[in-house]
C-alpha cells in the first residue's frame, strides 16, 4: 500500500514534472505530493521497527503467530499512516504558501517562512520531526540485535529448527534502513534552525535517500522472499486475466452485431 501511494503521488509527479521540467499537475496534486512523500517517509521508518517487532514475535512465539489476523495488522499500518501524517498536516494548516515546487529537486516541498513560523515554533517543530525517525531508527537497532541473539538460540537448538532467509531478510531491510535514516534525522532537525537555501545539498542529498529507502525495500524483498515473488505473481496474473476478459468482451462485440 505505502509503495503504492509512493509510486503515484511522488515518482510519477515527479518524472512529469523532470519531463516537462517544471510543475504542470496543479495546486492540489502539489500539495498531495509534498504530503504523501514526507508521510511515506516517516511511516517507512515506523513499518521497518513493526517488522522487526514481529519478527522477533514469530520467532519467540510462532504458533501464537499463526493466529496474528489480518485486520490487526492493517489497523496497525493505519495507525502508523495516521501518526505519519501529522507533521506534513500540520506544517500545511500552518502556512499553505510554504509548499512549492524547487527545481532542486523536482519536487513539491515546505519552504518555511519567518513570517509563518517564529524561531521557537520552527526549533520545536523540526526537533519533535527529528526525534520521531531516531526514536524509531533506535527501536529498529535494539530489536535487530534481540532477533539476531534470539534467532542464534533458536537455531542452535538443532537443524530445521529455524529458516533464516526470513531473518536475514529483516535484518537487511533494517540494517539499510538504519544507515540512511541519521541524514534524513539531520536535515529534518536543520531545517528549521538554519535557511533552507542555504542546506540545498542537504536537501538534495535526504531527497535522493528517501527514494532510495522505498526503491530498495521492494526488491529486497524481491529478491530473498519466495513468499512475496508468489503474491505479485499472484496479483499480476489477476490483474492479467481481468485485462484479457475486458479485451475479449470488446472483441466478441462486433462479431455478434455482423452475425
Amino acid at each position: 500500500q505505502r509503495i503504492c501511494c509512493f509510486v503515484l503521488f511522488s515518482i510519477i509527479p515527479g518524472a512529469t514534472s523532470l519531463a516537462a521540467d517544471g510543475w504542470i499537475l496543479g495546486d492540489t496534486l502539489c500539495y498531495l505530493n509534498y504530503f504523501v512523500h514526507c508521510t511515506s517517509g516517516q511511516v517507512i521508518s515506523f513499518l521497518i521497527s513493526a517488522l522487526v517487532l514481529s519478527k522477533i514475535l514469530i520467532v519467540k512465539n510462532p504458533l501464537r503467530a499463526i493466529h496474528f489476523s489480518s485486520r490487526a495488522a492493517h489497523l496497525a499500518a493505519g495507525s502508523m499512516w495516521a501518526c505519519s501524517s501529522i507533521f506534513p498536516a500540520a506544517a500545511i494548516a500552518k502556512d499553505s504558501s510554504g509548499v512549492v515546487f524547487r527545481y532542486l529537486i523536482y519536487h513539491c516541498y515546505y519552504m518555511n517562512s519567518e513570517d509563518a513560523w517564529n524561531p521557537t515554533q520552527g526549533a520545536i517543530f523540526g526537533i519533535s520531526v527529528a526525534l520521531t525517525l531516531l526514536t524509531s531508527t533506535a527501536v529498529t537497532i535494539v530489536s535487530s540485535v534481540m532477533l539476531i541473539v534470539l534467532a542464534k538460540r533458536v537455531a542452535d537448538r538443532g537443524p530445521g529448527g529455524l529458516k533464516m532467509q526470513g531473518v536475514l531478510t529483516v535484518l537487511v531491510s533494517a540494517a539499510f534502513h538504519t544507515v540512511i535514516s541519521f541524514p534524513l534525522v539531520i536535515f529534518f532537525a536543520a531545517c528549521f534552525f538554519y535557511d533552507q537555501n542555504k542546506i540545498d545539498a542537504m536537501l538534495r542529498y535526504a531527497w535522493f535517500i528517501a527514494i532510495l529507502i522505498s526503491v530498495a525495500n521492494f526488491y529486497i524483498f524481491c529478491l530473498t522472499l519466495p513468499s512475496f515473488r508468489q503474491f505479485l505473481r499472484a496479483r499480476i496474473g489477476v490483474m492479467t486475466a481481468s485485462i484479457k476478459n475486458c479485451l475479449g468482451g470488446r472483441g466478441e462485440a462486433p462479431v455478434e452485431e455482423a452475425e
